[in-house]
């Protein structure tokens, strides 16, 4: 017998349906399996009696589940209380077993392993000695603003974190903020244990988004083959995996778990309503209480948080639609959504109340979410009353739909105008990466982020969309969260990663079909069969399974490495960071003096090594553009410079000609190249081994002064070596009318001094303590101890 809960009480609750179940008695009677064209009901009934358990499918065709127990019901020889208490091992929570299956488990927790190694393996680029080098360059803005509300907190122990956020961070990612600082206070509070913590909790999301898909594919498929390979194909999708990758502790990562519960949620109480004494079941109502969790959790955690809140109400519209096809009331399906929602609300109100946490715009969209619930509901309960078809409730929604956006435009002008500026900040294509849309920039460059998920889950989208139709509410959920979350990611790719989570669902569903296709597998169940188990398959049947995994995952495999080398820290950026931090210590420099300018992509990283200070990337996203491609080294120097710079940050870029900043750094270390003067102000202290990143120091340089004969060019230079690089370091100057000159250089070293008069006059030594403090050298003075054979660092005299 089925153990769909409400299987057989639909018969006394629906009687509408009792017919169409004698229609069927006969066909079930004469064969032990029949299609849905061998009985004469229709498609609307039938979707009802698959969705209740009274039929099921097997090996692609239908049976009644248990054709004695509804004739029995039927001849009215037993009620249906009757039939529901004499069911054996179902339990307390709405006929959901509470026994463990070993080797299910034992499945389930390898597939979580794949998860967790597919995030990390990159151990070796974040622990790096005494270091936790995080990737990308927005999880050191987290980083910074939880060690400022642990130094706050530790002030404030009284109110915690709630009352020491700063206020541009409580109308962003509070909650993530707040949490991570939590779970860091439990470990001691250190920097450390923050390094720690923001460095291991997107494999901690991944884990938790992976179970939580696992369950929801359950709930929706009652076949565990679909749950473990939704979890496998999770694991390689590109877009998911480097989001939620070892040290990537950007907010996308914070927000899965929230996605995933929600959907959860939402699919356990629409399945387990399917009558009125489901809610009498605690079952539902547990689903509300996590759903309200969920939804709080979701808007708290993201400004953008209420976008993910819209499959929601796509659901429960969609819902609405059914009932008032089926002839049933919405009420009782969607009270603890409703309810769910409501008490999502409440929290997200108390938390910005007395926290104020989020815009009010932000907080309230809970609320109005929960409003909409409750005018589609009515909408649908005034319809079915006066016998109404589901397009004409679609066309009631619609109207209904409009008329609250005008009343929002034009009731609240001011609100109206925040929403838009928000809306387009989210929406609109920049030059961050993630602004793009999933195929503005290439029509294949989807493949990049999602592998081959995408082309594999389609066909069980729009499978999923008949199913829906159909009456399998649990696909009524998956299919109004993937459908909406691929629409915004077509817009921009932000929202892959939640899009991801969906998407190897149904990718695990066409992964169980295509290998049952090919007679590797049973049948894929549609969620109205008893749970389908996993059997220990052969070795022939295991190696046939890896194969067709790895036709569908293989582009998968290869580029979560790539995809996730692009967010880690190389071993050159790190280096030029080391160096500079190691260099901004030894000097005992302040911010801003060791400020590092710097691509605005790397910039927090670069600063929250050397001054601590890694909020924001606006200087150097503003500037350092400007800097590079500047021809005028004074006015690079005057404007971008100014003494609130005090390093200098290059790659390999493709900026404009010899007599740019860039070209006369990165190519020739700030030297005279040709008739392309050298610089004055900037160290080389930096070049890793492959040459891409070189780092500079902003000093004052050592004036080097002397006598020539008038208007003759002088030329100093030196041979400098660093980080095993040599390179030769030429500065020129011209003597005035009465033959004495000054240059400045930016590196300590002996230098040869040339004149155009007379060739060769000797050398002179600078010391760093010259360069760095902007000291003098007189050459003449230099002879005369090296004559007398004087330690070279005397020869430099600070400027009084």
């Amino acid at each position: 017998m089925s153990d769909k809960p409400g299987a057989l009480e639909t018969l006394e609750d629906r009687p509408e349906l009792e017919s169409a179940v004698r229609e069927i008695l006969p066909v079930d009677d004469e064969q032990d399996s029949w299609t849905f064209d061998d009985v004469p009901v229709d498609s609307g009934r039938f979707g009802e009696l698959v969705s209740a358990g009274i039929v099921e499918k097997a090996d692609g065709q239908y049976r009644l589940a248990d054709p004695e127990a509804v004739r029995a019901v039927l001849d009215g020889d037993v009620s249906a209380d009757a039939v529901k208490a004499d069911r054996d091992g179902e339990s307390v929570l709405d006929g959901v077993s509470l026994e463990i299956d070993a080797r299910a488990a034992a499945l389930f927790a390898g597939a979580l392993a794949v998860v967790a190694l597919a995030r990390t393996y990159v151990v070796g680029s974040i622990y790096r000695g005494g270091d936790i080098v995080l990737s990308g360059n927005d999880p050191y803005y987290y980083r910074y603003h939880v060690e400022q509300v642990a130094a706050e907190a530790s002030h404030a122990a009284d109110v915690g974190a709630l009352s020491v956020l700063p206020e541009g961070l409580t109308k962003g990612e509070p909650l993530m903020v707040a949490t991570l600082w939590w779970v860091a206070s439990l470990f001691g509070g250190s920097e450390a244990a923050i390094g720690h913590v923001l460095a291991w909790y997107p494999v901690v999301s991944a884990l938790v988004s992976a179970a939580l898909l696992y369950l929801l594919a359950l709930r929706v498929t009652n076949d565990r083959r679909v749950g473990l390979a939704a979890v496998l194909f999770l694991a390689f999708i590109p877009g998911h995996a480097f989001r939620t990758s070892l040290g990537f502790a950007d907010h996308h990562a914070f927000d899965y778990p929230w996605l995933g519960l929600t959907a959860l949620s939402l699919a356990v109480i629409l399945t387990a309503t399917a009558d009125r004494d489901a809610l009498r079941d605690p079952l539902p109502w547990l689903g509300a209480g996590a759903l309200g969790v969920g939804v709080a959790g979701q808007v708290l955690a993201w400004e953008a948080g209420p976008l993910l809140l819209l499959p929601i109400g796509l659901a429960v519209a969609g819902q609405t639609l059914l009932d008032v096809d089926a002839g049933r009331s919405s009420l009782l399906t969607n009270s603890p959504v409703l309810a769910g929602v409501g008490l999502g609300a409440g929290l997200t109100g108390v938390v910005h109340l007395t926290a104020d946490w989020q815009t009010t715009l932000v907080a309230i969209a809970p609320a109005l979410l929960a409003g909409g619930i409750v005018v589609a509901v009515a909408a649908e309960e005034l319809l079915r009353r006066v016998d109404g078809t589901a397009r004409q409730l679609a066309a009631v929604d619609i109207v209904a739909g409009v008329l609250a956006i005008a009343a929002f435009r034009f009731g609240f002008p001011e609100q109206w105008a925040a929403f838009g500026d928000r809306l387009g900040t989210l929406l609109r294509s920049g030059g961050v990466a993630e602004t793009y849309g999933l195929f503005s920039t290439d029509a294949f460059g989807f493949l990049f982020l999602l592998g081959l998920t995408l082309p594999l889950a389609l066909p069980a989208m729009g499978r999923g969309l008949k199913l829906a139709r159909d009456g399998h509410r649990g696909w009524l959920v998956v299919g109004s969260y993937g459908w909406l979350l691929f629409g915004l990611a077509v817009l921009q790719v932000r929202f892959v990663g939640e899009l991801a989570v969906f998407l190897a669902l149904f990718a695990g569903y066409t992964f169980v079909w295509a290998a049952s296709w090919v007679d590797i597998a049973r049948p894929v169940t549609d969620g109205a069969a008893d749970r389908l188990d996993v059997r220990v398959p052969d070795a022939r049947t295991v190696g046939s399974l890896v194969v067709l995994f790895l036709l569908f995952g293989s582009l998968g495999l290869v580029q979560v490495p790539v995809k996730t080398s692009q967010v880690t820290i190389s071993d050159g950026a790190y280096g030029a960071a080391s160096a500079m931090e190691d260099d901004a210590t030894e000097r005992q420099l302040d911010y801003p003096e060791n400020y590092v300018l710097s691509r605005w992509g790397r910039n927090r990283m670069y600063n929250y090594f050397v001054n601590g200070e890694s909020e924001s990337y606006g200087y150097a996203e503003v500037n350092y553009g400007q800097f590079l491609s500047s021809r005028s080294p004074r006015d690079a120097y005057n404007s971008v410079i100014d003494g609130d710079v005090g390093y200098v940050v290059l790659d390999d870029l493709d900026v404009g000609d010899r007599t740019t900043m860039y070209s006369r750094l990165y190519e020739s270390y700030g030297s005279r190249r040709g008739n392309v003067s050298g610089l004055e102000h900037y160290q080389a202290l930096y070049v890793s081994d492959s040459g891409r990143h070189r780092a500079f120091a902003v000093v004052p340089g050592a004036t080097i002064r002397g006598t020539a004969a008038p208007n003759a060019t002088v030329t100093v230079a030196t041979t400098r070596t660093v980080s095993g690089t040599s390179f030769e370091y030429v500065r020129q100057v011209e003597a005035n009318a009465t033959g004495t000159f000054a240059v400045t250089v930016a590196n300590p070293g002996t230098y040869a001094v040339t004149t155009s008069d007379s060739g060769e006059r000797g050398s002179v030594d600078v010391s760093q303590t010259a360069v760095y403090e902007g000291g003098t050298v007189d050459i003449v003075e230099s002879a005369q101890r090296r004559g007398a054979k004087r330690p070279a660092e005397t020869t430099a005299e600070a400027n009084p």
